[in-house]
């Protein structure tokens, strides 16, 4: 596997729900981690550095780490969770 993908949802306090912000196409981490909680923390990494470098507003998102097929349909999560970015 060469590529993960972040499926992020953004809070949105009027409606009190996530709804779709943005995919975000990452390199796999090597070793690909075995555990739930690593998964967590290279997610986090690279949400924190994409929100940087983009300018995301400070709030509450909600991601998963997915790997997908070529049509974009996924084929496992290996993480999910809510992530608040705070600039």
């Amino acid at each position: 596997m060469d590529q993960v993908w972040l499926d992020v949802q953004m809070w949105t306090g009027l409606r009190g729900n996530f709804h779709p912000f943005t995919d975000v196409l990452c390199d796999a981490p090597e070793p690909l981690p075995d555990l739930v909680d690593d998964w967590q923390r290279w997610a986090w990494a690279h949400l924190g550095a994409v929100a940087t470098q983009e300018g995301w507003q400070p709030g509450r998102y909600h991601y998963s780490a997915e790997q997908r097929d070529d049509g974009g349909h996924t084929l496992a999560v290996f993480a999910r969770g809510t992530w608040d970015w705070n600039t």
